[in-house]
């Protein structure tokens, strides 16, 4: 695998220390700078993914075997999602050691698509022939901010799929994994319910993210891990927008808005997804934790935020939704994706075999209200590694969605998300920068230094 890795001087620090038995002087790099979301990331993957082949739109990404090269040996292929650093590249090491430690690497193919800001681009002088997006846009399926046609982020994983899918590249291909880490999870979990089917079994691994889109009105009732109502009107009062999307299915983004809400419920609950839970993911205090209040709705913390949606599910569906969807918690591990993918219930989770259609759809009939369960003794919270503090995208969350990709109405509802374009070349608002009225980018700094996930 070939990286292209460039790095600048304002992290790192020169250190001159003189010897106290001598002359002799040397000089100490130090990294001291904190790892920014808007700083530009130091690896760029080598491998490049034409997503529109009309357009010659390029997305970089990581891999052991190039995409698109006939293999026979490939029996599985595993797509894992970067955090909110972008650092593709460390994700697919990590995943390429789960890979060894499972004694599967030499049948998978393991793929690290790499969604890049501007500031990527400038500090790389890459062309508008390289799609870039917001730094919360790019979790939640929103469309690229390139001059060039417009792309949404979950274009990419159907991209992958479909190229993976094709019997005469990987003609002994049995299952497609799509894996993410906090950022990466929340990728994952929301493009499960608008991607398109490959006739290859596919399942998706939603690992530690900060929020989970929610497929009603509804929400915890506080102090309880499963039972569910709308909130009172003081806390609407409080959190207006606590339903609207990622957090819930009012003001979808084009992308989804064009799959259809019915069928992006029913289509999820037919998808196979496993909800990796580390459970000492467990602290409120987490700098990179999502503390907006339609977060705060879904619970204090992310392990319990993960507890509840999959509770949820089963209230929402009814109990069938189990035989498609599942809850996999690790214990002893923080927000770690390193540990998480590398655990023993990680490696098993994502290497397991994927050879079985899915069940039959649930029908979405809410269950009766169950009886409350206590919520779980709080541990004390694991520190987070070095590289799992990353700034706080979810913070920038509500700014995204007055982007005009999430606003852009009624010429998007009708695009389908791979043929985009046409309509949105004709639109200012790319030409008109961070004035308009979609998202001002700039005002999203203070957010983003507070770092969101790996």
């Amino acid at each position: 695998m070939f990286r292209i890795k460039k790095t600048t001087g304002l992290k790192k620090l020169a250190l001159t220390t003189l010897s106290l038995l001598g002359t002799s002087l040397f000089t100490l790099d130090i990294d001291i700078s904190p790892v920014l979301a808007r700083d530009p990331v130091d690896t760029v993957c080598k491998n490049r993914l034409n997503v529109n082949n009309s357009s010659n739109l390029k997305v970089p990404y990581c891999a052991n075997k190039r995409l698109g090269e006939t293999d026979a040996m490939v029996k599985r292929a595993v797509i894992v999602v970067h955090g909110t650093n972008r650092n593709a590249d460390d994700y697919f090491d990590r995943m390429r050691n789960a890979a060894i430690k499972a004694g599967k690497l030499e049948e998978t193919i393991i793929i690290s698509p790499q969604f890049l800001l501007q500031e990527d681009k400038d500090e790389f002088n890459f062309g508008e022939d390289f799609l870039h997006w917001t730094n919360g846009g790019w979790k939640r399926g929103d469309k690229s901010r390139s001059s060039n046609e417009r792309t949404s982020s979950f274009v990419v994983a159907n991209y992958i799929m479909s190229r993976l899918a094709d019997k005469n590249v990987y003609p002994n291909l049995k299952s497609i994994t799509l894996a993410g880490h906090s950022a990466g999870g929340q990728y994952v979990h929301r493009v499960a319910f608008g991607s398109k089917e490959t006739g290859i079994p596919t399942r998706y691994i939603v690992a530690n993210p900060s929020s989970y889109l929610y497929l009603d009105k509804k929400r915890r009732v506080k102090g309880s891990l499963d039972q569910f109502q709308i909130p009172s009107d003081r806390e609407i009062s409080n959190c207006r927008d606590y339903n609207e999307y990622k957090y819930g299915f009012e003001d979808i983004n084009s992308y989804l808005e064009a799959v259809g809400e019915d069928k992006a419920k029913k289509q999820y609950a037919q998808r196979e997804v496993v909800y990796l839970l580390g459970e000492e993911d467990n602290n409120p205090n987490s700098s990179s934790l999502d503390k907006k209040c339609p977060a705060m709705l879904q619970g204090k913390h992310r392990f319990e935020r993960g507890t509840t949606y999959y509770n949820y599910l089963q209230y929402f569906y009814g109990a069938g939704i189990t035989e498609n969807h599942s809850k996999v918690t690790v214990p002893g591990v923080g927000h770690s994706s390193t540990e998480m993918f590398n655990s023993s219930e990680g490696v098993q989770t994502i290497f397991a075999d994927t050879d079985t259609p899915s069940s039959p759809t649930p029908d979405p009939t809410p269950t009766p209200d169950p009886t409350p369960t206590p919520e779980p003794n709080p541990t004390q919270p694991k520190k987070e590694t070095e590289d799992e503090k990353p700034e706080d995208d979810e913070k920038q969350g509500d700014d995204d969605k007055k982007e005009g990709d999430e606003k852009q109405g009624d010429d998007d509802k009708k695009e389908d998300d791979e043929k985009q374009g046409d309509d949105d070349k004709k639109e200012d608002d790319e030409k008109q920068g961070d004035d308009d009225k979609q998202e001002d980018d700039d005002k999203q700094e203070d957010d983003d230094k507070q770092e969101d996930e790996d």
